[in-house]
């Protein structure tokens, strides 16, 4: 199987606690299965490049291959697999508690010497999902090297003070996708979503994509100027842990077989869309992709009536 897109990033296991008291135990997440999830919506020709760590779940991985997904890229390394909370507050705010059995995003960022010759054979896009940001550089360099085309989704955790470390990073990247938070941290304030992209395109990266949670995402292109919002399918999210992710792997799909940012865009709100329906990713492995393109039909036509 031809990996076209490869995605990089951590896998975790979460205990999620919402505001409403409802929690979730022992889930399977991590950024890089949530955007492999989003890839995957479309197409099985991907690739997960991460470290799982020791006492990840063998069964998880199993079922991943069982259903479709590559798994030679999952790299075997003596730290302890990541586990933590995810402690939701009333105001959309979420912070993370790793238990102290587990290892650190740092022990379990997959590095460019990791990554198997035989992922990269037919790739065509990559994306490097929230990693500390200097894991993350020498992965675009990688990729750049390559000749993919590269989406890039900043670390919350390693976001603050790293404008200047971004603005030398960025003119490698071909679409930036920070949420609004993490735009905000970088630019130092928030004027609205144009303000920002205008501003974050200003540092390098061809397209700005900002995620603006329940407000859908906003899309602008610094070569003409041009720019898209593309509102939110979910009305009543269960678990909106993830959502970011699967939209960025949905998106850079819609980007390279389309070749239109809209288009992407639409791809990556249908890819969030599922991920939003339930606790953790298991729920989303394998999605009727007969039902992926209604949603993209609805999405569609909502944008020509607006």
């Amino acid at each position: 199987m031809v990996a076209r897109y490869i995605v990089f990033g951590h896998l975790t296991i979460d205990d999620t606690v919402l505001p409403d008291g409802r929690t979730a135990m022992g889930t399977v997440g991590g950024n890089v299965l949530y955007a492999a999830i989003g890839v995957h919506i479309w197409t099985g020709d991907l690739a997960i490049v991460a470290r799982p760590g020791q006492g990840y779940p063998v069964s998880l991985i199993e079922e991943l291959a069982a259903c479709g997904y590559r798994i030679d890229g999952l790299i075997p390394c003596e730290s302890r697999r990541i586990r933590q909370w995810q402690l939701y507050d009333d105001e959309g705010g979420r912070h993370y508690v790793p238990l102290a059995s587990s290892g650190s995003y740092a022990e379990l960022t997959p590095r460019v010497e990791d990554i198997p010759p035989g992922v990269t054979a037919g790739a065509i896009g990559c994306h490097i999902a929230p990693l500390p940001v200097e894991f993350q550089a020498p992965l675009v360099h990688w990729a750049k090297s390559k000749g993919l085309r590269i989406t890039v989704d900043p670390h919350h955790e390693s976001v603050n003070g790293t404008a200047r470390l971004w603005q030398s990073i960025l003119p490698a990247i071909d679409v930036f996708c920070p949420s609004r938070e993490e735009a905000i941290c970088l630019l130092g304030g928030w004027n609205g979503p144009e303000a920002a992209a205008r501003a974050l395109a200003e540092w390098g990266t061809a397209v700005v994509c900002l995620k603006l949670g329940a407000d859908g995402v906003f899309v602008y292109r610094a070569a003409d100027q041009a720019s898209w919002f593309v509102p939110t399918l979910v009305d009543r999210p269960v678990d909106i842990t993830g959502c970011g992710d699967a939209f960025c792997g949905g998106f850079l799909v819609g980007w390279c077989e389309k070749n239109d940012l809209q288009m992407a865009a639409w791809y990556g709100t249908v890819s969030a869309s599922f991920v939003a329906e339930d606790f953790g990713g298991r729920h989303a492995f394998q999605i009727d992709r007969g039902e992926a393109m209604r949603r993209l039909t609805t999405l569609t036509a909502l944008e020509v009536r607006t």
